[in-house]
């Protein structure tokens, strides 16, 4: 595994929780949302995609703690499981604005836990290629 990896599981691992104000709840850091910037079901990512999600990690912390609206997702009601998506826009390394997206999960009447993150991509700037 590469040093930058390594690198973003130790910052991951330092993650204190954190009150997300979208939810009005303290949103907690466990093993599943590393895994899952790592693996998807049970598979490892291509070392592109572990790069480009865990160079996000930087920026959970100011997403959770500024995003202020949250879309709500129940996954099943037996037990309940929710989701909700929430995002904010961060200044990168250039200085440059970016939207970055996470995914936070409760389970039953457990705590709030980070689950996934990605950059949101801008949806005015697709465009469909005329079919032939």
């Amino acid at each position: 595994m590469s040093s930058f990896i390594e690198q973003q599981k130790k910052l991951y691992r330092s993650l204190k929780p954190c009150y997300c104000p979208a939810l009005q709840e303290t949103v907690h850091f466990n093993s599943t949302g590393l895994n899952h910037i790592l693996y998807y079901r049970r598979r490892p990512r291509s070392q592109s995609e572990k790069h480009y999600r865990a160079g996000l990690i930087q920026y959970l912390v100011e997403v959770i703690s500024g995003a202020t609206q949250s879309v709500k997702n129940i996954k099943s009601t037996d037990p309940v499981v929710v989701t909700w998506s929430i995002q904010y826009d961060v200044k990168d390394r250039n200085n440059l604005q970016q939207k970055v997206k996470v995914i936070l999960i409760k389970e039953g009447v457990g705590n709030v836990y980070f689950l996934s993150v990605m950059q949101r991509k801008n949806m005015n700037n697709k465009t469909k290629k005329p079919r032939q």
